[in-house]
């Protein structure tokens, strides 16, 4: 993966976990919460693989495989999370 898009997935993560911390500091039930932290992501990593994709580093198809890896995982996390007992 060229340094151009490492760069911009980082951009694009750090910008994420920032909007994370806003959204668990609101006023929002834990469900909301939940239902957000994915869709949150996708701006993220639309603005941050713009760039690239534009100046012609990355194709939209790559750009899309990589989006949708890290989306996955990041609903398998959420899935796993919901499922994990309370104690």
């Amino acid at each position: 993966m060229p340094t151009v898009i490492t760069g911009a997935v980082a951009i694009a993560l750090f910008g994420w976990f920032a909007t994370i911390i806003a959204i668990s500091r609101s006023k929002l039930s834990s469900e909301h919460k939940r239902m957000l932290v994915v869709p949150s992501w996708l701006p993220w990593f639309a603005l941050a693989l713009g760039p690239p994709i534009l100046s012609g580093f990355i194709s939209w198809q790559e750009a899309l495989n990589l989006g949708g890896a890290i989306t996955i995982g990041m609903l398998v996390s959420v899935v796993v999370s919901r499922n994990r007992p309370r104690r």
